[in-house]
């Protein structure tokens, strides 16, 4: 009997002594007998217990670097934000001179052009404007997702929030108090305290 194999199967999958028994063709008491002076079920339990542990270290470490991720993502949009800021009232006008130069070398058709230069010069010149509404809307809306993705409570969120948590608080503290049942009768409402 190979006992190691028999235990380490009970010990890492979810199988039990009588499944063990028909498939090793062992009766289940010697199994039994075995499994109890080898502490089989404290083994299974130390494993899972091990399992468990590797499992939440490696989804910690994923969340971990997910939220690195995040971040970081988040950095490089609240940088594009910043730049977006700066050049809200900013345009871009661009300025087009084209200068046509033409060449007669033509000795047979002098009135006939032998070459035609077309030559294109682009200025972009910055200009302030009033702030582009629409722009600033888009902005607005950008910070909030990153507050949202972030997680991340304004005072404002934190009073509103600790409110709430108050009127809890003083609604189960009343609630506590008032111990009395009403029973309603017909028309008839009659209090009875508990």
């Amino acid at each position: 009997m190979d006992w190691n194999k028999i235990r380490t199967e009970y010990i890492s999958t979810e199988t039990s002594y009588r499944k063990l028994a028909e498939k090793y063709d062992v009766p289940v008491s010697t199994i039994f007998k075995r499994a109890k002076k080898e502490n089989w079920v404290d083994l299974k339990k130390q494993n899972e217990d091990n399992l468990v542990a590797i499992t939440l270290d490696t989804c910690g470490e994923m969340q971990i670097e997910r939220l690195k991720r995040i971040q970081t993502a988040t950095d490089t949009l609240l940088s594009k934000i910043e730049q977006a800021i700066t050049e809200l009232n900013i345009v871009l006008n661009t300025k087009t001179k084209k200068t046509k130069v033409i060449e007669y070398n033509n000795i047979e058709r002098p009135d006939k052009p032998t070459k035609e230069i077309i030559e294109e010069e682009v200025e972009v010149v910055e200009t302030a404007s009033i702030v582009d509404r629409t722009g600033l809307k888009a902005i607005a809306s950008a910070l909030k997702d990153i507050k949202e993705i972030q997680m991340l409570k304004s005072d404002a969120d934190m009073r509103e929030q600790e409110a709430r948590i108050a009127k809890l608080r003083k609604e189960t503290e009343e609630e506590k108090k008032d111990t009395s049942i009403n029973i309603t009768f017909g028309d008839e409402v009659r209090k009875y305290g508990v």
